[in-house]
């Protein structure tokens, strides 16, 4: 894995927008939702060899936050609403894979403390890759030489630890960050449309990404970018997930 450690909360969702920003996929002034899935074929490929109505797959802790949007352009941490959305986040992914034939199993968090203590060094890893993903995969102007284009990145071989201890083949992560405007951002929108200032009261972006822990390649990775939906509401968030699982392989 090549790259600069990223840092994690909200500055990851920058690192999202920078990317589809790069990339020319968003553009204001009207309602939009993005998402762009890559897969590596040879994982893939590999990955088939498991039929997927028998492959254990691990859900790890959900990287989630909501935040308040200030008229300054603040962002307020909510934790209620936080909480709320984390149920119906999970909520949603476990009935959208159980209508794929695919059953999640939540990660549970070993009782010794240095394997607990492991997991979340491979968690801040996954963080890192996939900061580095968004910049370097999704940015055309930013691509490694060494990796041209191609959904080639891994977690190396500490990720066979996670799946031997979880029982599992594959485990899912899924960051997620969503903004709400108050009522003096929402003023401040009908002002900035009258001048032109194009501000905007929230966005939702995130990414999903799917890892073999047989090898701990990056099998699938989804990047998502919406400036409307609300993930405190079960609908809602339902919608959200349906768009951040979109070319899931199993």
């Amino acid at each position: 894995m090549n790259g600069t450690p990223l840092p994690r909360s909200r500055g990851r969702a920058t690192i999202v927008l920078l990317a589809l920003a790069m990339s020319g996929l968003v553009s204001g002034g009207c309602t939009t939702t993005i998402t762009q899935a890559h897969t590596d074929s040879e994982a893939v490929a590999h990955a088939a060899k498991l039929d997927a109505k028998n492959a254990r797959v691990v859900l790890m802790p959900i990287d989630i936050e909501l935040t308040q949007l200030t008229a300054a352009g603040l962002e307020e941490p909510k934790a209620e609403w936080t909480a709320a959305a984390r149920h119906h986040v999970n909520a949603a992914l476990t009935t959208a894979m159980a209508e794929r034939g695919l059953t999640l199993h939540p990660y549970k968090k070993p009782k010794s403390r240095k394997r607990a203590y492991r997991d979340e060094q491979l968690e801040k890893l996954h963080n890192t890759v996939g900061g580095t993903v968004l910049f370097h995969h999704y940015n055309q102007m930013a691509w490694l030489p060494t990796k041209q284009g191609k959904m080639d990145w891994t977690l190396g071989k500490t990720a066979r630890s996670l799946g031997n201890e979880q029982n599992a083949e594959f485990a899912l992560f899924v960051f997620l960050r969503d903004s709400y405007g108050t009522s003096g951002r929402k003023a401040a929108m009908v002002v900035g449309s009258i001048i032109g200032a194009g501000i905007k009261a929230g966005e939702r972006v995130g990414y999903a990404s799917l890892v073999d822990l047989r090898t701990g390649d990056v099998v699938w990775f989804n990047v998502l970018y919406s400036d409307s939906g609300d993930m405190r509401v079960a609908e809602a968030a339902r919608e959200v997930i349906d768009d951040l699982i979109t070319g899931f392989p199993l």
